[in-house]
């Protein structure tokens, strides 16, 4: 059984791998709020924004992970025990996986899962310059109201295999890979097939077309009648949006997200969206939601602020230029100076590079605690 132990004399054998560095690096920058589940779910400790955790090892049978707290003058260090044991890096990824299903499983919250699903291809069309959407027949069992569920798309289906590397899953670090998240847009029920009392489930899929990808080139080659193969699936983090003033901020990878979440607002605070495109034609994509007055507060939703930082990607920009993070933070200092509210909550996704920087820019902005300011990592740039 998995647990934490705080056993110093057990036995470990640590794992020796280059990238066991590049592992916990990437943990302990990018989930912090995985840790806190782990650590709540088999240790009982439940952490605020004064504690922090940090991986600090990586054995064959397990993690070390070190809580500090204001209460004690050093660290606490837990072991968490794998499932199974691994004997190389390849496998640390499934066993961290596993984890993550048992502590969410204890704590009864949603999180990742290894299942291999199967979608149909009905339609395809753009709706905005560069955002093509793949209509599908969907599993049966396709969450219907969870903004930002992502499944992970097998790039080989339904042809043959793709040979560049994706831009998505920041935590895989292997140049072969052939499979891509994307965002489940919308998903509904359809008496699609006539002559049967079963209603099929229809889902919408948004691909941002940006060049010469592997998720771009896929999207746009695909068939209508086209089976596709998701590998896993995985909830986004949202439940701390449920009330207070929200800040989201997306780019075209993550507008797919905030279209849900309009459609799903249930917070009495409309909220305020900082929208990223590289196209003003693309911010459109924003104000073609369907609102659904059992899902959401159609009257909030329709209030949300919409603040837009175009891109013109046909520019040069020179490195005197403000970064993103900046231009982030100087449209929203303009609009609290200008409406005098008061941020609380925030919810991002962008690029790994710029979700780094913004991340340390609005802790110092906003001085929220960690479980208030939720900022993923949807992709990665190419070094080239």
């Amino acid at each position: 059984m998995s647990q934490f132990s705080q056993l110093t004399k057990q036995l470990k054998t640590p794992l020796t791998d280059t990238k066991k560095a590049d592992f916990l690096v990437h943990i302990n920058e990018e989930h912090q709020d995985e840790l806190a589940m782990f650590i709540q779910a088999f240790a009982n400790v439940v952490t605020d924004e004064t504690t922090q955790l940090r991986l600090t090892e990586v054995y064959k049978e397990g993690l070390d992970l070190n809580v500090y707290s204001q209460a004690t003058t050093k660290p606490q260090t837990y072991f968490l025990a794998f499932i199974n044991p691994i004997e190389q890096i390849t496998e640390l990824k499934d066993q961290y996986i596993a984890l993550m299903q048992k502590a969410a499983t204890k704590l009864g919250k949603k999180t990742i899962k290894l299942e291999e699903q199967s979608f149909t291809l009905v339609d395809s069309h753009y709706v905005s310059r560069h955002m093509l959407r793949l209509v599908l027949i969907a599993p049966s069992n396709t969450p219907l109201t969870h903004a930002g569920y992502a499944y992970l798309f097998d790039l080989t289906t339904p042809k043959m295999a793709v040979t560049h590397q994706t831009q998505t899953d920041a935590s895989d670090h292997n140049d072969t890979r052939q499979h891509c998240y994307y965002t489940l847009r919308r998903a509904w029920h359809s008496p699609l097939i006539q002559n049967t009392e079963d209603a099929t489930i229809m889902a919408w899929v948004d691909v941002y077309i940006h060049g010469d990808t592997p998720g771009g080139n896929w999207a746009r080659s695909l068939q209508v009648g086209d089976s596709i193969k998701s590998l896993r699936e995985y909830p986004e983090k949202i439940e701390h949006l449920s009330h207070g003033q929200c800040l989201l901020i997306a780019d075209e990878t993550s507008l797919p997200t905030v279209a849900r979440l309009l459609e799903t607002w249930q917070n009495p605070t409309p909220p305020i969206i900082i929208a990223i495109c590289n196209h003003a034609d693309d911010i459109t994509y924003l104000h073609n939601i369907r609102l659904d007055s059992d899902l959401c507060l159609t009257h909030i939703s329709e209030q949300a602020q919409i603040i837009p930082i175009i891109n013109d990607d046909t520019q040069d920009i020179s490195s005197s230029s403000p970064s993103l993070t900046e231009r982030i933070i100087a449209k929203l200092t303009a609009y609290e100076q200008q409406t005098d509210v008061k941020i609380d909550k925030v919810w991002g996704a962008l690029e790994v590079n710029d979700t780094k920087e913004l991340r340390k820019a609005l802790k110092s902005h906003l001085n929220l605690p960690r479980q208030n300011m939720v900022l993923k990592v949807y992709w990665r740039r190419n070094a080239s």
